[in-house]
């Protein structure tokens, strides 16, 4: 690595599902996928701006159905050809701004997110994080697609943007050097450093059962999936890289 100091950012990425973390402010974006109650729930009591993405709506009418009237978001954004018209009309009815957002070169994850973007810095809200829930699952292009958006966030906020469902989390390490907390108590057993969108030729990494001292991950040669962490490094791990690298890891969602 360079001998010149990295830029040093610290996240704790799952003190957004941590229900005795009170002080964490999100924005929250619901994506066109089943969605657990239990992890919405958590989600939603964090929330500051509250955003759902065209079939999205349907995704959280049917989640919340036995008291809708509680999950009344913000912001609902989209092409609207998934959205049911009834639950579209339900949430217009109950106060929720809705945009029509047709542009076919963005997915309607990164058109809300640029909407979400918007408001924030309209409205002077200040977040700890950008969730979008229900980014795993499904289509695998779809996948790829929500993935994509997390390099297209880079010119949008600096405000780390994160993937989540209830088994896995995402999100898009900048370069210089990341120091994570992983102690919450909501982490899975694993995690992983994978370089979607490019070789990043030098990582370096503390805190990982497989450590990795100034190596190239790259596809076709080596990536770090199935890693897990070192149990004496008292829940902290560092990441030090050249290049955006993306991190997942492992969620244990607390049932209710």
């Amino acid at each position: 690595m360079s001998s010149t100091s990295p830029t040093v950012t610290e996240l704790t990425p799952l003190a957004c599902l941590d229900p005795q973390n009170k002080g964490v402010r999100i924005a929250l974006i619901v994506l066109n996928q089943p969605q657990s109650l239990d992890v919405l729930a958590v989600l939603w009591t964090k929330a500051v701006l509250k955003a759902v993405t065209d079939g999205g709506v349907n995704r959280l009418y049917d989640a919340t159905r036995n008291n809708p009237e509680s999950w009344i978001p913000d912001l609902i954004t989209g092409d609207f050809d998934s959205a049911s018209s009834e639950n579209l009309q339900y949430y217009k009815d109950k106060g929720s701004e809705v945009i029509c957002t047709p542009d076919q070169d963005h997915t309607d994850f990164t058109k809300c997110l640029q909407l979400v973007v918007q408001r924030m810095q309209e409205r002077n809200i200040q977040v700890d994080y950008i969730v979008s829930v229900g980014a795993f699952g499904g289509r695998m292009d779809q996948v790829m697609a929500n993935i994509n958006t997390l390099y297209e966030a880079r010119s949008l906020t600096s405000i780390p943007v994160i993937l989540l469902d209830e088994v896995s989390m995402a999100f898009l390490l900048s370069p210089g050097k990341t120091l994570l907390h992983v102690q919450t108590g909501g982490e899975g057993e694993w995690c992983g450093l994978v370089p979607v969108g490019g070789t990043c030729p030098h990582v370096t990494t503390t805190g990982l059962k497989w450590n990795l001292n100034d190596q190239a991950l790259k596809f076709g040669e080596l990536i770090s999936t199935s890693n897990t962490f070192d149990q004496s490094a008292a829940g902290l791990v560092t990441v030090e890289t050249n290049d955006p690298l993306l991190w997942t890891m492992g969620v244990n969602v607390q049932r209710s």
